[in-house]
């Protein structure tokens, strides 16, 4: 998954993870569809936990709330939704044009869609209270 000069903004996110983190067993907690540019912002909580993470972020934290859009999104499908869609497979795929995303879930939501650009809109540290 070499997408790394799709990305507008990668400092952030290759800063603290060292590369594009893998997204499977992690949870879409939103999806937002915008008419223009058109645009496909993704919200997603995982506990992958960053290699490096920001000394001003708090020491205990459990989760990550990835915020990313994905610019220019066209060929969009989507079938099922649930309360809890854990992620099976996060794929981005990269063609000379543009970049394939196929994300599918374990409760069979499955969501895909090509793109130009991919922007990390957040990275926030969060706490669901896990044990």
């Amino acid at each position: 998954m070499n997408i790394s000069h799709r990305i507008l903004n990668p400092q952030t996110l290759f800063s603290v993870y060292g590369e594009f983190p893998s997204l499977n067993g992690s949870e879409i907690v939103e999806i937002l569809l915008k008419r223009d540019e058109p645009r496909v912002s993704i919200k997603i909580m995982t506990g992958n936990k960053p290699k490096n993470a920001p000394a001003r972020w708090p020491r205990s934290f459990d989760v990550i709330y990835l915020g990313i859009s994905f610019i220019g999104a066209k060929k969009i499908t989507q079938t099922g939704w649930g309360h809890t869609n854990i992620v099976d497979k996060f794929n981005i795929e990269n063609s000379s044009d543009s970049a394939s995303v196929l994300i599918s879930c374990k409760n069979d939501f499955s969501f895909s869609f090509d793109c130009d650009w991919i922007s990390v809109d957040s990275l926030v540290p969060g706490s669901i209270g896990t044990p």
